[in-house]
């Protein structure tokens, strides 16, 4: 009797641990789905198109991206540079040699932007420069002027032969509208009485922005009104 109940103390204190270790068949399935409830929790693909944020059905993406169609055009860049001197005192106009740019355009619409920029010096050689004196240029696209001339560089003293006047960096940057078909971006140097213009180097750069053509409204005929009985 001593012996048995011994074994019987033993089986109830061993027991909770083995139970621990394993589980019954009704305990796995609380814990572990089966093919049917994993349905339940993961989608399909096909359901992901419709619900999840990660995927997007054909509708969906057709309002969060453009169709190559209405996208917007490739812009049309045309650049030229130079590091020739260009040196002129004069108060009338003259051509920079070589800066221009040639290029051309499918749309019939076309916002352009033209930046001109160079190493440049403006210098009166008879007296010290005032306020209102400096040296211009002027944009031209196909022989007609952008604007009205701009003033590219302001005078500065004369300098010494040891030590001459500095060349510093001036950029201008004007706009406009072309239309379809080759176009020529050229720059004069506008002139200025009594001014010593150097131009060390300079850069011209033009990007067009072509417009996509917007489409036309079709015409609609009004359906008539029902005859009335």
């Amino acid at each position: 009797m001593i012996v048995l109940a011994a074994v019987v103390a033993l089986s109830v204190t061993v027991a909770p641990s083995i139970a621990a270790s394993f589980l019954t068949q009704q305990q796995a399935a609380k814990k572990y789905v089966t093919n049917k409830k994993a349905a339940n929790t993961y989608v399909t693909k096909k359901q992901a198109n419709a619900k999840d944020a990660n995927y997007l059905t054909k509708k969906a993406a057709a309002n969060t991206y453009v169709a190559k169609k209405a996208s917007a055009l490739p812009p049309v860049v045309a650049i030229s540079a130079s590091n020739t001197l260009f040196s002129l005192n004069s108060g009338t106009n003259g051509y920079i040699p070589t800066a221009f740019t040639s290029f051309a355009t499918k749309a019939n619409v076309n916002t352009t932007v033209i930046t001109f920029s160079g190493a440049a010096s403006c210098t009166n050689p008879v007296k010290a420069p005032t306020v209102d004196q400096a040296c211009p240029v002027t944009i031209l696209v196909d022989g007609q002027p952008v604007a009205k001339k701009v003033n590219f560089a302001p005078a500065t003293a004369e300098g010494t032969t040891s030590k001459p006047a500095a060349a510093n960096i001036h950029t201008i940057v004007q706009t406009t509208v072309l239309g379809k078909g080759g176009h020529t971006v050229q720059i004069e140097y506008a002139g200025a009485t009594g001014l010593n213009f150097q131009l060390k180097s300079w850069n011209l750069a033009v990007q067009a922005y072509p417009q996509a053509e917007e489409p036309e409204e079709e015409e609609t005929t009004p359906t008539p009104a029902p005859k009335g009985k």
